[in-house]
């Protein structure tokens, strides 16, 4: 997705400007595939507050879900421009090894979204 111009920049920059959803960003860089549920686990926000985390972020075009079986995956948009994913990349730079977002990474691999997400 190009977004090559000022609001296009600012819309990117504006959907990064949160802590739940750098968060978000951060899981799904280092972790694709990963639901709704799963997200809840590990950050600990509520569904509808992800869920317009999420759409926000697709909106940016920075996310993009997938519908597999019972669940929507979310991962970083594949059709992101090369200046987004290289902000993308120095936001996980900066981030990798803050506390929390350790945290955050050692939780989601521990998470069975089987055992979490009741359908």
């Amino acid at each position: 997705m190009e977004m090559k111009d000022l609001k296009g920049t600012t819309k990117i920059l504006k959907a990064a400007a949160d802590e739940g959803r750098l968060r978000m960003l951060m899981l799904l860089h280092c972790r694709p595939g990963v639901c709704v549920c799963e997200i809840k686990k590990v950050i600990g926000l509520s569904q509808p507050t992800i869920s317009s985390h999420l759409r926000l972020l697709e909106s940016a075009g920075l996310v993009e879900s997938q519908k597999e079986g019972l669940w929507v995956n979310y991962r970083l948009a594949q059709d992101m421009d090369q200046e987004a994913k290289t902000i993308i990349g120095l936001l996980h730079a900066r981030l990798k090894e803050d506390p929390q977002i350790k945290e955050d990474l050692k939780k989601i691999q521990k998470t069975d979204r089987h055992a979490i997400c009741k359908r």
